[in-house]
């Protein structure tokens, strides 16, 4: 079956077809895969729901969220384009312990627990493969920290803009942050009159624009420093 996803962690390049063409990926798990999409506000999953199922996203971006006591919703990670699994920390519970929700309209494989495992039973190539998605997960996961870990607002919030921009558009394109400027300050434990300030103030660098809704980065290497906390870039933005 063919595969629109060439990040999957399951999708391969088949050669020696004979044609000059580039080979289209292939999804190497057809049984347990249906292709899905989501607009933006929709789930994919809930808290409680029973987990049958994992998602490979080829398109968009996946908020992954739970609720505090009072009933607010807390975002603890994102799903992108990236050989991350959805849904992978529940793949042997019968419930999932979170909710994944569209921030954007998404398109995503959605492959099957049991068909999943049975493959990994069967075959050490998948078995392989979904070591690298636990990889990737681990990794994506550790940038997040990272982000969260930063000393600074300045250096959280360039940072988290690196971390949620498509590296298809780290150039001069604009992207609409499918975040409010309050869910950002929510994730990174800011005030979000700390982030309109900062975002500001980078703006006024000719860093990025920002107006509600869209993001555009001007200027990615004064972006970087500010996220590594150089000290000229931090005494700056401070």
């Amino acid at each position: 079956m063919a595969c629109p996803n060439s990040k999957c962690p399951f999708s391969e390049v088949k050669s020696g077809n004979g044609s000059t063409e580039p080979a289209a990926p292939e999804c190497t798990i057809t049984d347990a895969v249906k292709q899905v999409h989501y607009l933006a506000g929709e789930n994919l999953f809930t808290k409680g729901e029973k987990s049958s199922c994992l998602y490979a996203v080829t398109d968009g971006l996946v908020k992954i969220i739970n609720h505090s006591p009072d009933g607010r919703e807390q975002i603890v990670g994102l799903s992108t384009p990236s050989a991350l699994l959805t849904g992978l920390q529940t793949l042997e519970e019968e419930e999932h312990q979170y909710s994944a929700v569209a921030a954007t309209n998404v398109s995503a494989c959605r492959l099957r627990h049991r068909a999943l495992l049975t493959s990994v039973k069967s075959g050490s190539e998948i078995a392989v493969r979904l070591v690298s998605a636990i990889n990737a997960q681990l990794a994506h996961s550790r940038a997040l920290m990272r982000v969260l870990g930063q000393r600074c607002a300045a250096a959280k919030i360039a940072s988290f803009i690196k971390l949620v921009f498509p590296e298809s558009q780290k150039g001069n394109e604009r992207y609409t942050l499918p975040f409010s400027r309050h869910e950002i300050a929510d994730m990174l434990g800011l005030s979000e009159e700390t982030v309109c300030r900062q975002m500001a103030k980078m703006k006024r660098r000719g860093i990025l624009y920002a107006p509600r809704g869209g993001i555009e980065v001007y200027d990615w290497a004064q972006l970087i420093a500010i996220a590594d906390e150089t000290p000229a870039a931090s005494g700056r933005a401070a």
